[in-house]
């Protein structure tokens, strides 16, 4: 596998609203500030009712902008289209969702099209109502995850691929249409124990939520006992980190988790991912808004790129 390891990246989480700033608008001018790549997340159909106690719920309710996100690979082309240089990912994308053979092509056009600049962050989905409107068995998600993830990656590279799985079957197909990257990276999104073992196992790297420096140093002397224990050289091993920052956020915060061991962080930008899931209220509050973006992104451009 080709190592992922290079350079200390520091990327965006994208605005994806119906009302923020358009995806190519900002991502012009990340690029233009030097920020390595732009991620965004999915959410395709929030239920109404939501009869479980989720840590992600602000007071009882889903957080507004889980219900308001656009598609996330429709967005990414978008930027694709805008941009020239910076990457593209998804932090993350639920692939338990999709066929593989549908979104195999999607993610081979899009990588193509782009000239090779796709980063999978692949999910597995935390919310049991969402994954029941899709008929996905939420015991079951991870181990569809692991088998779509392998059967995309036959899709991607064979001309007459087949895949016979418990969650994922089909016959030899005629497939033609290759991406550049060969595979597109892959990056387990799966936080915790479960998703290192799965990272080891199968991913290109993983992507957890940060948890702070000394947290994500213990994660990865362990991810490290685990890759080695699947014969897997753990130096090739992307770790891209999500960290949520604000204005009282210091520049060491973000420093911190690449001398821990990160190879990229992305910027959730006005989000505290963990314990306030995002910054509520009126879309002018929020930095990232359209009337005061373009200051935001100097202002943490000038704070956290190298």
């Amino acid at each position: 596998m080709k190592s992922q390891r290079s350079g200390h990246g520091v990327g965006l989480l994208c605005p994806a609203g119906p009302d923020d700033v358009s995806p190519g608008v900002f991502s012009r001018k990340a690029e233009r500030l030097g920020f390595e790549s732009l991620w965004v997340g999915e959410h395709p159909a929030v239920p109404r009712e939501i009869s479980r106690p989720y840590e992600q719920l602000v007071d009882g309710e889903v957080p507004h902008f889980y219900t308001n996100i656009a598609d996330p690979w429709m967005t990414l082309a978008h930027i694709a289209g805008a941009t020239s240089e910076i990457r593209l990912g998804t932090a993350v994308g639920l692939v338990t969702l999709r066929h593989p053979l549908l979104l195999a092509k999607i993610l081979a056009t899009l990588d193509r099209q782009s000239a090779g600049r796709l980063t999978i962050g692949a999910g597995a989905g935390w919310l049991i109502e969402e994954l029941d409107l899709f008929e996905i068995q939420f015991a079951s998600r991870f181990d569809r995850l692991r088998e779509i993830i392998e059967a995309m990656r036959r899709v991607w590279a064979e001309d007459e691929p087949e895949y016979h799985g418990e969650h994922v079957d089909f016959p030899p197909i005629l497939s033609r249409y290759h991406p550049i990257q060969n595979p597109i990276p892959v990056l387990c999104g799966v936080h915790g124990p479960r998703g290192m073992r799965m990272a080891a196992k199968w991913a290109d790297g993983w992507l957890p939520v940060s948890s702070g420096p000394e947290n994500l140093a213990s994660d990865l002397a362990t991810l490290a006992e685990l890759c080695e224990a699947e014969g897997r050289d753990p130096d090739e091993l992307d770790v891209t980190v999500m960290a949520g920052v604000d204005e009282e956020t210091p520049k060491d915060a973000i420093s911190s988790l690449f001398e821990a061991g990160a190879t990229h962080v992305i910027l959730a930008v006005g989000t505290v991912t963990t314990g306030r899931t995002v910054l509520e209220g009126s879309r002018a509050m929020h930095p990232l808004a359209a009337e005061c973006f373009e200051a935001t992104l100097e202002e943490v451009a000038s704070r956290f790129l190298p």
